[in-house]
């Protein structure tokens, strides 16, 4: 992904997530919670994917759709369930926080759906960026 998309994405989830923290945003506005749920591992898959790019990494885990889904589904899921630790540990320190069960399980399941939808637009990144074809990561694209 060009630099600039890159760093647009990050800073749009420091925005969203610092202000929603600054002003208290996440539960009273309709879906900002949600929202920020799905798009922060949304982009921390894709900035994971611009980063193996980056440094030479061969591609294995989003060489073919299914590893590429199954990548953003590990890394949603890691992610969300690690914020929803850090959630309870900052309840139980005192900042007003809504981490009910029902809710913090819809919020890791937002946050493995992010990850997938990241890992498939990284997928189709790469596998045109590398002109290869989207089932045979060893093949060149054919259109």
């Amino acid at each position: 992904m060009p630099r600039t998309w890159i760093l647009a994405l990050i800073l749009f989830c420091i925005v969203l997530n610092g202000a929603g923290f600054a002003w208290n945003l996440f539960e009273p506005i309709f879906l900002y919670d949600e929202v920020a749920h799905f798009v922060t591992p949304f982009v921390l898959v894709a900035v994971t994917a611009e980063i193996i790019y980056r440094f030479g990494g061969d591609d294995e885990f989003f060489d073919t759709p299914r590893h590429a889904v199954v990548t953003g589904a590990v890394i949603g899921l890691v992610g969300a369930a690690g914020w929803e630790i850090i959630e309870i540990i900052l309840k139980a320190l005192g900042v007003t926080i809504s981490n009910a069960f029902a809710d913090s399980l819809f919020d890791v399941f937002l946050g493995v759906l992010g990850g997938v939808a990241g890992a498939w637009v990284a997928d189709r990144y790469l596998d045109r960026l590398f002109n290869r074809s989207r089932t045979d990561s060893s093949r060149p694209r054919v259109r």
